[in-house]
């Protein structure tokens, strides 16, 4: 991997915003008062439909307050900052004049029958009509929940699917619990957003990857129970909830409420995740909440004769029998989720079976897994057969009478902390691989795994981009074009003196595979690497780092720098690269040297391998990638690229005295290689946090928190030398 720094370059979207913000950075308050104006010009350049929002909404924060006895200052500002955040982004997505169509026509098709209903519900005495005779129908969120409503169907499936997902669970928690003319705007709102989406925003094009049974099931048992959650939250908080559901923050005391509520959505991410715990936790706090609901509400109200049935208005009786039904509303909630229940099963964890093994080793020798595809066969992975999966929705995708089409691609993986974290590229062919990819994903789906392609190569990126998904730079892949390689130059010095010292000093490089090795040299690698894995604080790393375990193996190439005396100096191994069946180049794994070894044998070894395989007519000599070392800064970079940076920087630091990614990296350079991006693809930017803990468990499973210390302690102790 080269041996670069990654930087950020912020976005400047015009030169007359930098340049007032920059003549005005000497002086606090001047900067402060040049960063305000230029974030208006911005504003105003790019979404003048934004503008417009701040300003009705400031103006509407303003009048409400100077006409209200008691404003909810906060919770105004926080509306209006919400909206004009949503107006910007539907008028990125669809054009100012679109956007502001929609959000026109929308507010006045929202804030009309809204007006009509509760004028009506007035007139025939319906109670919450009456408590909201007062209430102010239109607010800038009435605005935002049409934008957004109808921004959406322009989204990827999923997205879109999630987008709605959580308007539908903010408008009916609102509504049923809040009670207020506003929460009835917003749920006419929904309604014409999305009818005004279906006219005119164009749908996307983004293919579907989910498995959609599953998907939908998930969805739909989520939003049931955010609605219940948030719906609960809001009649406990809002001072003047007077929703049709509003009694239930009536069931518990303050604190109980809160962790009850807390349990709901914790559960609610978990549902969100596929996971069966999030259904344990679900059913069991909704239970809880119909038996108490049912007994406060319902049988000691009963017991006790609280109600009059005969002789009260037909509001008061209205109030009555919503109270007393009340506890209807999470045991449906519990017939929703337990009807999806299925979407919830056990993950697959996988296997590593000697025949799935064998199976992947047959696919290598006939298509392409690119140059860390060897990997997928070493132990701990497992793997995914496309022929093996055939899910009902593609099934039902397929024409009466056709047949689907056929894919014989597969995936090596390790699943850990909910990721499918595969290793590097899929093997198939070129003309499979968009289907491999899209089939792993969807089998994912239905499993409850997020699918994570890491190490990927760029070849693969439109695929990615068809799917929606988030893909960031991890790593450079060193690569050697050996049709043109040569030790002349002066980037390549190292390189000669490298060869010239082994032949003067006697240090020979011998071939060969692990079985093949005499016993002696065998003895001395094994006790090579024994010594190597025990001067570290941190354990041997695995997943894309080979190690002893995986030179056994009649086609991983073996080569050795040894003297005259029989004293091992080095080893490196290499893996197979083929495509279309034809081995065509070979990836550096182990390398490691001796104790006291010739001074540059790695260099000897590495350059000893490229002449052989040049003259063997293959095409590249791949150094691997090297991880937690940065790539190159001038790839486009996104907010989220430049955190994931940030973040791979810092932590190779931290493991830089154990595995000295940077040093290793650095040592790369030294043969002038041509560098390929290697790609971190996942469906979205906040599935990086599971990914995350899913790489740390992949790399270093047997980490434990002592060595982790230890390891700061050894990273704390090189900055302060200055090493």
């Amino acid at each position: 991997m080269s041996e670069h720094t990654t930087t950020s370059d912020p976005a400047t979207p015009s030169s007359s915003a930098v340049e007032t913000a920059s003549s005005a950075s000497s002086s606090g308050i001047g900067a402060g008062t040049a960063a305000a104006g230029a974030a208006a010009a911005r504003l105003r350049r790019w979404h003048p439909l934004a503008l417009l929002a701040l300003l009705a909404g400031a103006s509407w924060v303003v009048v409400r307050g100077l006409s209200d006895g008691h404003p909810h200052w906060a919770g105004s500002v926080v509306g209006v900052a919400l909206t004009v955040a949503g107006v910007a982004w539907a008028e990125e997505r669809l054009g100012t004049r679109r956007a502001a169509a929609i959000a026109v026509l929308g507010s006045v098709l929202a804030v009309v029958p809204a007006v009509f209903l509760l004028r009506l519900g007035e007139a025939v005495g319906e109670q919450f009509s009456e408590f909201a005779e007062t209430d102010r129908v239109w607010s800038p969120t009435v605005t935002l929940v049409v934008v957004v409503a109808a921004a959406s169907r322009g989204l990827a499936p999923a997205r879109r699917q999630g987008v709605r997902a959580a308007l539908v669970a903010v408008v009916l928690a609102a509504l049923l619990f809040g009670g207020h003319g506003g929460d009835l705007a917003r749920s006419a709102a929904l309604l014409a957003g999305l009818a005004l989406g279906r006219r005119l925003v164009p749908l996307s094009t983004r293919s579907a990857w989910h498995d959609e049974t599953a998907r939908s099931a998930r969805t739909i048992a989520a939003t049931t129970l955010g609605t219940v959650a948030l719906g609960w939250a809001i009649a406990a908080v809002g001072r003047d909830a007077v929703g049709v559901l509003s009694p239930i923050a009536d069931l518990l005391d303050p604190a109980a409420t809160i962790a009850a509520i807390g349990v709901l959505v914790l559960a609610v991410a978990l549902l969100l995740r596929g996971r069966r715990l999030g259904l344990v936790l679900a059913v069991a706090a909704l239970l809880l909440m119909t038996g108490l609901l049912a007994w406060y509400f319902t049988v000691i109200p009963l017991a006790d004769d609280w109600f009059t049935w005969t002789g009260v208005p037909s509001g008061e009786l209205e109030w009555q029998v919503a109270l007393l039904l009340v506890w209807l509303v999470p045991a449906a909630s519990i017939v929703v989720l337990l009807t999806r229940r299925q979407a919830f099963g056990r993950r697959a964890t996988g296997n590593g079976a000697s025949d799935d093994r064998q199976r992947v080793l047959d696919q290598l020798a006939r298509s392409d897994a690119g140059s860390l595809g060897y990997m997928g066969t070493w132990a701990g992975n497992s793997h995914w057969f496309a022929a093996d999966e055939a899910t009902a929705d593609e099934e039902a995708a397929v024409p009466s009478g056709a047949h689907r089409a056929s894919c014989d691609g597969s995936v090596a993986y390790r699943a850990a902390h909910g990721v499918a974290l595969t290793v590097s590229d899929p093997v198939s062919s070129e003309t499979e691989a968009a289907e491999t990819i899209r089939r792993f994903a969807r089998w994912c789906s239905t499993q409850a795994l997020v699918p994570a392609f890491y190490s990927v190569h760029e070849r693969h990126l439109g695929t990615f981009a068809e799917l929606g998904w988030n893909v960031t730079p991890v790593a450079e892949e060193a690569v050697l074009d050996l049709a043109g390689f040569t030790t002349a130059g002066k980037k390549r010095q190292d390189l000669r003196t490298a060869v010239n010292r082994a032949s003067r000093d006697g240090v020979e490089a011998v071939w060969g595979t692990w079985a093949s090795l005499p016993d002696r040299l065998r003895a001395q690698v094994e006790s090579l690497s024994d010594d190597w894995v025990d001067a570290k604080a941190l354990p041997e790393m695995g997943f894309t780092l080979g190690g002893l375990a995986e030179l056994d193996d009649p086609d991983v190439r073996v080569l050795l720098a040894v003297d005259g005396a029989g004293r091992l100096h080095g080893v490196t191994s290499w893996l197979p690269v083929r495509r279309g069946g034809v081995l065509v180049g070979r990836t550096l794994d182990v390398m490691r040297r001796g104790a006291d070894p010739m001074p540059g044998v790695v260099e000897f070894l590495i350059t000893t391998a490229a002449q052989t395989f040049r003259t063997e007519g293959l095409e590249t000599l791949s150094l691997s990638g090297t991880p937690l070392a940065p790539a190159r800064p001038d790839l486009p970079t996104t907010l989220v690229s430049r955190g994931v940076a940030r973040l791979m920087a810092l932590t190779g630091r931290v493991l830089e005295p154990s595995y000295g990614f940077s040093s290793l990296a650095r040592f790369k350079a030294k043969f002038d290689p041509r560098h390929e991006t290697l790609w971190l693809a996942c469906p979205s930017a906040a599935d990086l946090a599971p990914i995350s803990r899913a790489l740390a468990a992949a790399y270093v499973p047997g980490l434990q928190a002592r060595q982790v210390v230890a390891a700061l302690g050894a990273a704390r102790g090189r900055k302060e030398t200055g090493r």
